[in-house]
């Protein structure tokens, strides 16, 4: 009874929190532009949604809120999660060599895909903003919240890994073959570090981070090779 309980829990809140952007994957404006108002309508939805989230799993008597990654931000957080963003682009380098090392065409297709860009420099303290509401609503649920219904639903831990990141992948089909297999790299990065750490900020924060600077380096880019998660 309490395996079904947690199944529906798992479902009802993908499908109410993630599915509707999944469904509309390819529906970005032409441009790319990402315009302010845009990120001010994701940072409004994002923040409560990962409250709502927050407080559905608080709610679990089998597993007390300590359990899902939170304790009291300390410094060591924040190194642990600027080490960690480091890794983010340790993962994501390997793939940008590899496409400018092949034939163009190839290069092509594997680099395709959509991709954010800034409108300009006043924007990247708002990207930061808009990056960690991000990061703080999708590891939550990728990771600490999704991982930790996976085990109780009695499967082994690399199944759990692997769904988790291949239900985190599925996001990132508009971005094309680099987009999904860097999300791959970074879903296992993320989801390794929480399986160590149990810390949600170390992750969240350096998830975040990474979508900013990818955003902040769409500046200097007209096609940039990557976008955030």
């Amino acid at each position: 009874m309490k395996q079904t309980r947690f199944l529906l829990e798992v479902t009802l809140c993908f499908a109410v929190f993630f599915l509707p952007g999944y469904l509309s994957q390819g529906n970005e404006p032409p441009n790319g532009l990402l315009e302010t108002s845009l990120m001010l309508q994701s940072i409004l939805l994002g923040v409560p949604q990962f409250l709502l989230m927050v407080y559905i799993a608080s709610l679990s008597r089998e597993t007390p809120l300590a359990d899902w990654g939170f304790s009291a931000f300390r410094g060591s957080d924040f190194l642990r999660a600027a080490l960690v963003f480091v890794g983010c682009f340790a993962i994501f380098t390997p793939f940008a060599i590899l496409i400018v090392s092949l034939p163009s065409k190839i290069a092509r297709y594997l680099s395709g895909g959509f991709r954010w860009k800034l409108t300009g420099v006043s924007q990247v303290p708002l990207a930061v903003f808009f990056g960690l509401t991000a990061g703080y609503r999708e590891e939550f649920f990728f990771r600490s919240y999704l991982l930790q219904r996976l085990d109780q639903l009695g499967l082994p831990l690399p199944v759990c890994v692997a769904a988790s990141t291949i239900l985190f992948c599925s996001g990132h089909l508009y971005q094309g073959p680099l987009g999904i297999a860097t999300s791959a790299g970074l879903g296992i990065l993320f989801a390794s570090v929480y399986l160590r750490r149990r810390n949600l900020h170390v992750i969240a924060i350096a998830h975040g981070l990474y979508n900013a600077s990818v955003l902040c380096l769409s500046l200097l880019r007209t096609t940039p090779l990557s976008s955030p998660p």
